[in-house]
């Protein structure tokens, strides 16, 4: 992957250099490399080489690095998995990545997971190629170097912050670690940070409590669509907002330059995109392992996408989530951004909930801080801000929806714990 062999050369020039910044205190790269060349002892002791696979699943983000780095210098594979899974879901987990991947030997490096359909996270392999090929490139849009110190306010079981991390260390910047979301935490350390790795709602929990004073200068925000006031309000403390589009198979697939129309992205440079019946389809040397690809080498997730006539890409949602009412197709995502805008509304989950006679209504679940809005005031919300197969029937309140590794509403989770009644939430 690389991340080893920079780590190591950037501890024997410059030794004393902080690399990372975690819950115990300051690391420098020489502490990192040291720690790192510990575990791959261990590790070779253990019988681990190259074409190995290794969990490096931690709770500790500072460990769970140090375990990836030891890795990469072995050649084996590091597993990132979530610390907070149940035993018998991560043996599951883990056992399906040593599977997937065996068919590349010791050209796989890293393994991580999305949502699986069967219960089971599904591994995504990626290459050494896939994986670091993108960081000098990446690094002309986001501009990280080695006077930067970059926020990574979530877990790295999370590909977005993984990215982040290894970008960044690799460019030579530090990384100030959080081991998970908190909005405060987010802000307390933002004050020693210049750049930031975030998805949407995080970047407006974070504006939202920063003073003019701020220290960050740069905010890399994907994973969702991000709403124009969000960054105008980061423009305003002087943060520059670079946004991508990409997914944990496919990689990068798509950035947005600062001052751009919003919601609307270039490819990233290498990547060749075409769209059939308004499905994405990608083809670059970013593409994960193992992906079904059509003969000439392009893969998709099924993201619904807009082509406009400048070649620019309109990101519209997943097919997989599309809610099918009354004959028309609902794409959550596009209700999502409405339902933010409202006063009180940190975030918004819109699933669909069977029905007799439409097939299925729209659901929305509002996280809210403090007061939410009263049902009436909803009603004529979406009555004036959405057509009408858009607008929800049926309106819940919750203190904290359930969330992905990277910080995203976790969706399918949403529509579980509704039916179940596992989620905790009140009828608005």
């Amino acid at each position: 992957m690389a991340i080893s062999r920079d780590v190591y050369r950037r501890a024997a020039a410059e030794p004393h250099r902080v690399a990372v910044v975690g819950a115990h205190g300051p690391v420098t790269f020489a502490e990192l490399a040291g720690r790192a060349e510990r575990k791959a002892a261990e590790l070779t002791d253990a019988g681990i080489g190259a074409g190995g696979r290794v969990d490096v699943t931690n709770e500790d983000p500072v460990e769970l690095l140090v375990g990836l780095i030891a890795a990469d210098q072995l050649d084996a594979a590091a597993i990132v998995g979530e610390a907070t899974w149940p035993q018998d879901l991560r043996a599951r987990a883990i056992d399906a990545a040593k599977q997937a991947a065996e068919p590349h030997g010791s050209n796989a490096c890293l393994i991580v997971f999305t949502s699986g359909s069967s219960g089971t996270p599904h591994p995504v392999v990626r290459t050494r190629r896939s994986w670091i090929f993108s960081f000098p490139t990446f690094s002309v849009f986001a501009g990280v170097g080695p006077n930067d110190t970059v926020l990574i306010p979530g877990r790295l079981s999370g590909s977005l912050f993984l990215y982040g991390t290894l970008h960044a260390l690799t460019m030579g910047a530090a990384v100030h670690l959080l081991p998970k979301w908190s909005p405060q935490a987010a802000v307390e350390a933002a004050a020693r940070c210049t750049a930031v790795h975030v998805v949407p709602p995080m970047l407006a929990a974070i504006v939202e409590r920063l003073d003019e004073q701020t220290s960050l200068k740069l905010a890399v925000c994907a994973g969702a669509a991000l709403d124009h006031d969000v960054e105008e309000r980061a423009g305003k403390l002087g943060i520059e907002v670079v946004e991508y589009y990409g997914a944990a198979e496919l990689s990068l697939v798509a950035i947005r330059r600062p001052g751009a129309t919003p919601g609307t992205f270039k490819p990233f440079p290498g990547v060749e995109i075409r769209v059939e019946d308004g499905v994405l389809w990608a083809k670059s040397k970013y593409l994960a392992s193992g992906l079904a690809k059509s003969e000439d080498g392009y893969a998709t997730v099924n993201d619904r996408v807009e082509l406009q006539a400048d070649g620019s890409l309109q990101v519209l949602g997943r097919d997989s989530g599309a809610i099918s009412t009354g004959g028309s197709t609902v794409l959550p995502e596009g209700v999502e951004r409405v339902l933010r805008q409202l006063d009180g509304v940190v975030d918004a989950a819109v699933v669909g909930r069977e029905h007799e006679e439409l097939g299925q209504v729209v659901v929305a679940v509002l996280e809210v801080d403090g007061k939410a809005p009263t049902a009436s005031d909803l009603r004529q919300y979406a009555n004036d801000q959405l057509v009408e197969a858009e607008r929800p029937r049926i309106w819940y309140a919750t203190d904290a929806l359930p969330r992905t590794a990277s910080g995203k509403v976790a969706r399918s989770q949403v529509q579980d714990g509704l039916a179940d009644g596992s989620l905790d939430v009140r009828t608005l």
